[in-house]
């Protein structure tokens, strides 16, 4: 749009009036273009004052009023559908129409959000917790849960509890929601949704693991948890053994912290719903106990382990051979059990540092990449290794 164009209520660029352009060239008479130049501002206050004294002028009114009213008649005669198929695009959806009850596409709910394997660390404390993630495609989340008189809370410290944010209410709540109506063509006249699809549209069978981390006594703790999973387990959405085999579903909670193993094996094996964050370094090196892996697919999801105590610190910002070479051991391990390998503690500055990890983890097949970071996680083009 030109300077001398003001756009209407109705989006459509008309010109109004020439402004300085037109009235600098009433005034080439030979002087240079310095001294036309220091004239500007005070000439363009004097166009602004024209245009509104044209307005408002008797005489020269009509002739804005009949520019208003010609782009006005133009918006209207774009507006008017030309056939049929305009005619239902301009209706489709609206009160009263015939489609009105085909309006929303009945999963678009994460229409277009392709899932990765992402783990959004601290979700609780992002903006939007558990829906920032899912935008991202982050296919599991984490909150710290704390018992507090009876009612599991999420924070960070108990400082930072309210009753407001429990995990009912951002997480157990949500969830059952999302997954009512990612299922209500499944099972119309049932009462309560079969979770046949899960949470992505894109692909409807990936599981979102919801981590959940102990703070407080354990064993009190986690009965509470099960006690509070009852609305996603009525609804046969929890991800569960069988007694012969792990039936996925559209959500896995692994629970880890303060969370004893013991609670988890003494679940009827026919029905445990709720599994373990295994130690990841312990699946792997010269000291394994013989015999039956304790930790496996009947019992666990994650297996997961601090990279600083794991590996170290990257030496010059990268990692050596012989760091790569115990990530490789230890995410294999976990692999031949069934279970995702997770490292936390994962640097994230410098940006260059943290590709660079988040690229060897990547390659060597982890099964889960702690991020803090959800747009840049998305993303996936961590070969660029920027400074900073």
């Amino acid at each position: 749009m030109s300077p001398s164009c003001t756009p209407s209520s109705s989006s459509v660029p008309y010109c109004i009036k020439p402004l300085s352009s037109m009235r600098f060239t009433q005034h080439l008479d030979g002087r240079s273009a310095g001294e036309h130049s220091s004239d500007r501002n005070s000439e363009a206050e004097q166009d602004s004052f024209d245009v509104l004294q044209d307005i408002g002028s008797p005489q020269k009114s009509p002739k804005v009023l009949i520019i208003v009213l010609s782009v006005y008649v133009v918006h209207l005669q774009r507006s008017i559908p030309r056939n049929d198929v305009e005619r239902i695009i301009s209706t489709w959806g609206k009160a009263g129409s015939a489609t009105q009850a085909q309006a929303t596409y009945p999963t678009s709910f994460s229409r277009d959000v392709v899932p990765i394997p992402c783990h959004s660390h601290n979700d609780y404390w992002r903006r939007i917790p558990l829906y920032d993630a899912l935008a991202a495609g982050c296919t599991g989340v984490e909150a710290d849960v704390w018992l507090d008189d009876g009612k599991l809370l999420v924070g960070h410290s108990r400082r930072s509890l309210k009753e407001s944010r429990s995990l009912q209410s951002l997480y157990i709540n949500p969830l059952a929601s999302i997954l009512s109506r990612q299922n209500s063509v499944a099972a119309p006249s049932s009462g309560m949704a079969d979770c046949t699809n899960g949470i992505f549209d894109m692909n409807p069978n990936t599981t979102l693991a919801l981590l959940i981390d102990i703070k407080t006594d354990g064993l009190a703790s986690l009965q509470e948890v099960s006690k509070s999973l009852e609305p996603l387990r009525l609804r046969q959405c929890l991800t569960h053994f069988d007694g012969s085999r792990l039936v996925s579903r559209p959500i896995t909670v692994v629970v880890t912290g303060n969370a004893p193993f013991s609670f988890i094996t003494s679940q009827d094996n026919s029905s445990r719903d709720i599994f373990f964050d295994a130690p990841l370094d312990q699946l792997w090196g010269e000291d394994l106990p013989t015999g039956v892996p304790k930790y496996q697919l009947e019992n666990s999801f994650y297996a997961s382990v601090s990279m600083k105590d794991a590996i170290g610190a990257p030496w010059l910002g990268v990692l050596s051979p012989a760091q790569v070479n115990v990530l490789r051991g230890q995410i294999q391990a976990a692999k031949q059990r069934g279970l995702k390998a997770r490292y936390w503690d994962t640097p994230g500055w410098p940006i260059g540092l943290r590709n660079h990890i988040w690229d060897v983890l990547q390659k060597e097949g982890v099964g889960m990449l702690n991020v803090d970071e959800l747009t840049d996680a998305s993303k996936r083009d961590w070969g660029n290794h920027r400074l900073l």
